[in-house]
């Protein structure tokens, strides 16, 4: 095989350059990119926690779900007093 053909062999990049052809510029800013993801996730992933701890102990505290449901919690409780009361 001619020393021209071998150069068919190696992969080229969407922007037309060959890949093996890239510095540590573009290395650089790969690496940059992925810990800019990394820090986007990182805070979107402590935002969601913070969402769920917060609906999760909304949900279980049961003077919110009074305050939120006042007539179903004085039925509820008319309902107890009432079964308790004929027993």
């Amino acid at each position: 095989m001619a020393q021209g053909d071998s150069r068919q062999l190696v992969p080229t990049s969407s922007s037309g350059g060959d890949i093996l052809e890239t510095g540590p510029r573009q290395a650089d800013e790969i690496r940059q990119e992925i810990e800019a993801s990394r820090r986007q996730i990182a805070h979107s992933l402590g935002q969601l926690q913070t969402e769920v701890t917060t609906t999760v102990e909304r949900a279980l505290d049961w003077r919110q779900w009074v305050d939120d449901h006042p007539y179903t919690a004085v039925g509820i409780a008319f309902g107890v007093g009432l079964y308790f009361g004929l027993r």
